[in-house]
Order: C-alpha cells, then structure tokens, then sequence
C-alpha cells in the first residue's frame, strides 16, 4: 500500500493561511463569502483553493472538525451527570456558540451533514448521538418533556444559534429559553 506524500512545506503555508483567512472571513461575512476573495486574501489562485478543499463544504470541515469532536466528547463526559437537565443545557449552549460562530453555518452542517457521503456526516452524527443520550437522561428525570425528540432540539439549538447574531440577547441565554420552553406543563 502507498504511502501518502508529506505535503510540502508551501502547501502546508497555503493550507494553513487558507484556513485562517476562511475563518476571519466567515466570521465577518458568512458561509457564502467569496471563496475567490478568500484566495485574494491569501494571494493564491482560486486553484490552490479547491486544490486543498474540492467544496466548500470540505472548508468547512476543516473549519469545524475540532468543535465537532469536541462537542460529541463534550456530550459524552456530560452523560454521567447528576444534573442532566443543567447538563442538556449546557451542552446546548455550547453547541449555540459554536453553530453561530460563522453565518450560514447551521445551516450548511444541516445540509451536508443529511448526505451519506458527506464528510461531515459522520462526525455531526456521533456528535448528535452523545447529544441524544443527554436529551433522553434529562427527559427521564422529568425535566423535558417525553414527546421530544432530538431532531427537534437540534432545529431549536440551531435556530437560537442562527438568531443570536441579530438578537440583542445573550445566545446562551437564548438556548437556556429553548431547552426551558420544552419543559413538561
């Protein structure tokens, strides 16, 4: 089997600064920001750009791959928790800074998390599962109602994380009003 090549020392500094400057970018603009202003920046053909990452989406990935696995190992360590309603909640609110970090980006997990193929399908669908258990722990103990489902508390999380930027509140407090909404009545 063939060993994968070492990337070169410039290919390394392309990638990297791409990565900076795509994450300055979209915190400023979005997910939809030019990607051939994003090359601009770099001063690298757009080619370099796509040569690093074929989609968008694969930028994306780079972008965020860290805050998924830490989120799901975030979810994970919060499962033992004697409070799992704080417990869903504070994975929430994290899981909110981190879905509005950029414009867009809840979104655009959304849609390339929901194709099989993607790249970023199976880590955002770890990361839901460790997510679930927390919803399922804290619904057991009577805090969230039982009619809940995950998918639900995803789109609200989501929502409020999309919201944040153009809501005078506090994004955790905004998710801390979510998860409270679903309480039993």
């Amino acid at each position: 089997m063939p060993r994968a090549r070492a990337m070169r020392a410039d290919a390394r500094h392309n990638r990297e600064q791409l990565l900076r400057v795509a994450d300055a970018t979209f915190r400023e603009q979005g997910v939809q920001a030019s990607l051939a202003e994003i090359a601009r920046t770099c001063g690298i053909a757009i080619g370099t750009v796509y040569r690093h990452f074929p989609t968008r989406e694969a930028l994306l990935q780079a972008l965020i791959h860290d805050q998924v696995t830490s989120l799901r190992e975030n979810a994970e360590r919060l499962a033992d928790s004697d409070a799992p309603h704080e417990a869903l909640i504070e994975w929430l609110q994290e899981f909110g800074r981190c879905a509005s970090a950029y414009r867009g980006l809840a979104e655009s997990i959304l849609a390339a998390a929901a194709v099989e193929e993607s790249d970023l399908n199976a880590g955002v669908e770890s990361m839901r599962a460790a997510a679930g258990v927390l919803l399922v722990r804290a619904q057991k103990a009577g805090a969230i109602r039982s009619d809940v489902t995950p998918a639900e508390v995803f789109a609200l999380a989501c929502g409020a994380g999309a919201a944040s930027p153009y809501a005078t509140a506090d994004p955790d407090r905004l998710l801390r009003l979510v998860v409270e909404g679903l309480a039993p009545r």
